[in-house]
């Protein structure tokens, strides 16, 4: 996920994750006076600010980040993997423990190592 840091207030920009690159570079390109400079993009998912949010994530936390950052819903992940939405719920908020099975198929879901959600 790429985003702009830094910007004035008056300019507030969100981008999803897969903001295709000629779009970021057309936006920078019409906005850049209002853009700081030192730190134009960033990979938010590489970032030291990201690392450490991420390190104090319980699964669940982590889960839910990436299922909202990717705008799936709780049905769309649970059909994916194989279970109800109301599982998927419980797992977000820590009711219930993820199990490796699941934490595999969540982690080909969302393409990442099934480590983050154990």
């Amino acid at each position: 996920m790429q985003a702009v840091v830094k910007t004035p207030r008056m300019l507030n920009i969100r981008f999803k994750q897969r903001t295709p690159a000629r779009i970021l570079r057309e936006v920078y390109s019409r906005y850049e006076k209002f853009i700081d400079d030192s730190k134009v993009m960033v990979d938010y998912g590489k970032s030291e600010q990201h690392k450490r949010i991420a390190s104090s994530m319980s699964p669940g936390e982590k889960l839910r980040e990436l299922r909202i950052v990717t705008g799936m819903t709780l049905q769309a992940v649970g059909d994916r993997a194989g279970v109800t939405f109301q599982r998927i719920n419980e797992y977000e908020s820590g009711r219930v423990g993820i199990s490796k099975a699941v934490a595999k198929k969540l982690a080909a879901i969302f393409n990442v190592s099934p480590v983050v959600f154990i």
